[in-house]
């Protein structure tokens, strides 16, 4: 038998449809799964991956979907990217984030686009990470209806900077980006940090010589009151023995954080972050060389959120809460800061009414079980250009600003009872939310909100500006806060 008898019947053998004079076309090769959406005659989506038509559902009608495309197409691609980023980093703390960080955001977002995993299904995605034991748990807050009537209303009724700028957390991120280059794409500079090969125990010893080299328990005196715990650690409340300030100590076990050298970073940061309306970082420890003690300040008055669901505050009220977290949002966004998950959960009071912005950097999970939050921030209080990433900048804090007024007002943010992807869909298609009690606003309080809710970005207001509007000059004082404090702890049962 010839060679190329032998050569011709494993061909047929194989791909018997030669036979026939059909040709074999081989399997395609680097598949770019680029995402062309297109409206048919029928006013129907066409060109979504399979995947993200079975999310859609009940959520998005026909009709929104033939009015609106390409929101939903970026509705579905940030909803799922970041679905799919929550799970790839754990979230194992929040880090600072800073636009140069959203910059980049942006382009991965567009990567996503044309990666297979855009072709997942969330269930897919989800299941992925399940099967190694992750936590996973969606962003959708849903709380008890507001309670207006009985013994709340009669309660309520009757109340009487030498830190310039982010250049050292730019530096060391740049670490993380260098290695992620080829040594052609580097520049000297880069190629030669690169070759300084910082491992993991050189980051460590890094972070042990900028912390408290001295034993916590000398300082701190433990309570047996646990925060709370999750992938990182445990939150455990304790004492200061000099001042008898309560403070909470974050343990995050070093052997599961991936991320050392942003870890470094941030501590040289919040080092520097100082502000009496932001929760303080306030030392840190390594103990047992690889774990290290985060301690922050307390708040014992709990989250704004309480207040909000379980009382009616005054407009005096809300003016002094909004003067004091624009106050935190100005000094973060003056250091090149961008908070971008502003809300009542993330405002904490003191029992005399001092108002406090959490939940950045270390200062993330300090109260409550930590569980990952499968979406990059929360949805319901996110600003239209988030989705859009139009002018995404320091101003979506001020559009959460306007969110977390409409909590104060109503108990609850706009679109709350709706699912997250739903409620991206409306923030983004809708913009501006309506107010249910605008018309009973005071010109002063409609003017505020005003600048916080402007969908065009350059005519949003900045914390500057909207620190010296004159629905500002009518604050409350602080401690007017303390008895709204002490009724929804009895109502929820926290005293």
């Amino acid at each position: 038998m010839s060679f190329s008898s032998l050569f011709k019947s494993s061909k047929r053998k194989h791909h018997p449809v030669e036979e026939n004079n059909i040709a074999v076309i081989g399997a395609p090769t680097n598949v770019n799964h680029d995402i062309h959406v297109t409206v048919n005659d029928q006013g129907h989506l066409t060109g979504l991956p399979s995947a993200w038509v079975r999310q859609i559902g009940t959520q998005i009608t026909e009709d929104e979907q033939s009015k609106n495309p390409l929101v939903v197409k970026q509705v579905l691609q940030y909803y799922n990217y970041s679905i799919k980023k929550g799970n790839q980093d754990g979230q194992e703390y929040k880090h600072i984030v800073t636009e140069k960080d959203i910059v980049e955001e942006s382009k991965e977002i567009d990567n996503f686009s044309h990666s297979k995993d855009a072709h997942k299904s969330k269930d897919s995605i989800l299941s992925e990470h399940s099967e190694k034991g992750d936590i996973i748990r969606e962003t959708y807050p849903i709380r008890p209806p507001r309670k207006v009537d009985g013994t709340n209303l009669v309660q309520t009724k009757n109340l009487a900077q030498n830190f310039e700028d982010l250049t050292l957390v730019n530096e060391l991120k740049g670490d993380v980006e260098i290695r992620n280059k080829s040594d052609s794409d580097l520049s000297d500079d880069d190629f030669m940090r690169r070759r300084s090969g910082l491992t993991d125990e050189d980051y460590m010893i890094k972070i042990k010589n900028i912390c408290n080299p001295g034993d916590p328990y000398d300082y701190y005196e433990r309570s047996n009151k646990d925060l709370g715990s999750g992938a990182s650690g445990m939150v455990f409340a304790a004492v200061c023995k000099k001042s008898g300030q309560l403070v909470a100590i974050k343990d995050i076990d070093m052997t599961k954080q991936h991320k050392k050298d942003l870890l470094l970073s941030e501590i040289k940061i919040m080092k520097n972050f100082k502000h009496k309306n932001l929760v303080n970082f306030l030392d840190a420890f390594v103990i047992y060389d690889d774990h290290l003690w985060v301690v922050m300040e307390l708040l014992d008055g709990g989250p704004l959120t309480d207040v909000v669901t379980e009382t009616v505050m005054k407009e005096g009220q809300i003016a002094a809460v909004c003067c004091e977290v624009l106050h935190a949002i100005d000094y973060l966004h003056d250091r090149g800061t961008i908070h971008r998950d502003i809300k009542s959960d993330n405002v904490l009071l003191g029992m005399d009414g001092t108002v406090k912005v959490t939940d950045f950097g270390f200062c993330a999970n300090v109260v409550g079980n930590e569980q990952r939050e499968t979406m990059v921030g929360t949805p319901y209080w996110m600003a239209p250009e988030v989705v859009t990433r139009q002018k995404y900048g320091k101003k979506v804090d001020i559009w959460s600003l306007g969110i977390m007024i409409v909590e104060m007002l109503d108990g609850e943010p706009p679109y709350l009872r709706e699912p997250p992807l739903r409620a991206l869909y409306l923030i983004t298609a809708n913009g501006r939310p309506k107010i249910a009690r605008w018309d009973t606003l005071t010109e002063k309080l409609q003017s505020f909100i005003d600048l916080c809710l402007q969908v065009d970005v350059d005519k949003r207001g900045t914390a500057k500006e909207l620190l010296e509007h004159e629905f500002l000059k009518d604050c409350m004082e602080l401690r007017t806060l303390t008895p709204l404090i002490r009724a929804a702890k009895k109502m929820l049962h926290k005293t």
